[in-house]
Order: structure tokens, then C-alpha cells, then sequence
């Protein structure tokens, strides 16, 4: 019979020659048809293989022992032994494997980031909140009952419905979180905030981007330039 997964002689001896040299020994912990050792015995390395399966050692001789007539082959031997692993001993092997990096460690994937960019900065979590009313089109109740400001916002009457509107549409069924700029209070002592849905859109500056308000330049403050940028012509 054949084996259901044999793979190509190719991918083993490439791996073979570049994590072994000349001599040293090959491990296939799963050696199905034997072409680990096939590549392995082709490439001058020796070679040790298991497989629980023994219906399978006919397919490895036929490979190993299959072409007889190369002058490297003659020089080969191949054995089988039937047993469990512990009855073999690895001590005699002219290399042992040892990896420093202990696999015992719990990792919070949330705290993780992905991407090409190197960045060792604190990653913290944003607590999410859920808006109970929009006041205006630059005030919004959260469900916490705090009244916060759109910072950079400035309500244009002519557009105040439909800007108020544009916000009830995007706060429904949607949490959001807050982030904060140098000056967090106004002059009414209404907490300042850059408001982000859950997904990261950046309301603020959406909202400048409908046209419907006017961007608040009685003060500085750091996306000034940015949502002065966002006003559409």
C-alpha cells in the first residue's frame, strides 16, 4: 500500500542541509514512507525515524532500499526496531537539540501588537462607554451620566439637526472611548474629549468632515491642524 501523505523528497533535504551537516543525525518523530530518511541517507546524514503505523515498512524499504546499484548505498544500512521510544537511547547521538526558551509561559494576546512596526510603548485598554443622549453637536451624554465635549467642535446653527442626527447614527448600538488632549476641561468645566467608537473611528473629525459644525480655534490644542484640514471645500 502507499502512503496517503508522502510529500516531496525536495522539502526535507532543504531543511536537511540547512540545519545539519555531513554525519550528524536526522529525527523524524513521524516517519511515515521514509522520505525524511531518504533525503537524509541521500544527503550523507544518518537518520532515525518512528512509526506506529507498521503496515507502513514495506513502503519505507522499498525507498530506502529500492535503488541498490549507487556506490553511497552500499554503504548504508538500515534497521528496524520495534518497541516504545524510551527503549532507544539518544545519549550516543553526536548532537542534542536543546532549546534555552522554556514554552511555559501564559500569554494575554489581547495585550499583543502585530504588524512591522516596532513599538515598546505600554499598550492600555479602553474603557468603553455607551452614549445615553447627544445634548448637541458638540456634547453627548455617556452612560455613566458624565457630559463631555467634542473637543474641536464648534456648532454651526444652520446645520445643528442634521449634525446632531449624524451622531445618534453613529453612537447606535455602538460603544465608544475616550481620549484626551493637553487641556481637558473648558471654561464650563466640560470634560474635553477626542470621542472613538469601539471599531476606532475618530468622530470628531468625521463630524468636521460632514460640514455640519465648524472646527473650534479659541484655544490650541493638538488635532487643530488636522480637522482644519478635514473641512471640506
Amino acid at each position: 500500500m502507499g502512503h496517503i501523505a508522502m510529500f516531496p523528497e525536495e522539502l526535507p533535504k532543504r531543511l536537511i542541509k540547512m540545519f545539519s551537516f555531513v554525519g550528524e543525525t536526522v529525527l523524524d518523530p513521524f516517519l511515515g514512507s521514509g522520505t525524511t530518511s531518504l533525503a537524509a541517507k541521500n544527503l550523507g546524514r544518518n537518520s532515525v525515524g518512528y512509526e506506529i503505523n507498521s503496515e507502513f515498512k514495506p513502503v519505507i524499504q522499498e525507498k530506502l532500499w529500492g535503488n541498490q546499484l549507487d556506490i553511497f548505498s552500499m554503504d548504508s544500512e538500515v534497521t528496524f526496531e520495534e518497541g516504545s521510544p524510551a527503549d532507544i537511547s539518544f545519549d550516543r547521538l553526536p548532537y542534542i537539540f536543546h532549546d534555552p526558551h522554556k514554552m511555559d509561559k501564559q500569554v494575554d494576546v489581547k495585550k499583543m501588537q502585530f504588524g512591522s512596526k516596532i513599538d515598546k510603548t505600554e499598550v492600555k485598554r479602553n474603557d468603553l462607554f455607551s452614549v445615553k443622549k447627544v445634548i448637541s453637536p458638540d456634547k453627548i451624554e455617556l452612560n455613566d451620566g458624565r457630559t463631555v465635549r467634542l473637543l474641536g467642535i464648534k456648532p454651526n446653527l444652520q446645520y445643528q439637526s442634521q449634525a446632531i442626527g449624524f451622531l445618534k447614527d453613529k453612537f447606535t448600538k455602538r460603544k465608544v472611548f475616550l481620549k484626551y488632549d493637553t487641556v481637558r476641561y473648558d471654561k464650563e468645566d466640560n470634560l474635553l474629549c477626542y470621542v472613538y467608537l469601539d471599531n476606532k473611528t475618530f468622530i470628531n473629525n468625521h463630524l468636521v468632515r460632514t460640514g455640519f459644525v465648524d472646527v473650534d480655534t479659541s484655544f490650541d490644542y493638538s488635532c487643530q491642524k488636522k480637522f482644519l484640514n478635514s473641512v471640506p471645500n
